[in-house]
């Protein structure tokens, strides 16, 4: 129990940290004001679409450190999801106002995406493990 709830933060947070770090790098890089989240302050689209689909791979990562750390990693993973939407749910409601509609939606769901492929990588990769050692 306590090692999936680990897995989780875990996961969550390698993503909330890497999500930050992006963005206060491209805010320092922009000379704008300091943002953890949201694409509003970005100048270009082509920036927009990068950060927008770098939700995918941050996902990925935090799913397949959650799945490293578990042992039972569909409980983890399903744990992982529905605290994601949660979360997702908080900054919808939050960044309404300041982000494009289309941001709040597909930036979760990359996000999400990128764990549950993160899962299906680690699982598939720990089956073909097992086959090779017997």
């Amino acid at each position: 129990m306590v090692r999936t709830m680990i897995a989780i933060a875990a996961g969550y947070f390698s993503i909330a940290a890497l999500n930050s770090f992006i963005h206060v790098i491209t805010s320092i890089y922009f000379r704008a004001d300091i943002t953890l989240t949201g694409i509003s302050h970005l100048p270009s689209t082509p920036w927009v679409i990068g950060i927008t689909f770098l939700q995918f791979a941050f996902g990925l990562f935090g799913g397949l450190l959650a799945t490293t750390i578990a042992k039972n990693a569909s409980k983890v993973i399903l744990g992982f999801i529905l605290m994601m939407v949660a979360v997702s749910l908080i900054n919808y409601s939050v960044m309404v106002e300041n982000e494009p509609l289309w941001y709040l939606l597909t930036a979760p769901i990359l996000t999400i995406g990128g764990i549950y492929m993160g899962y299906r990588l680690q699982t598939q990769e720990s089956k073909t493990t097992s086959n090779e050692e017997k």
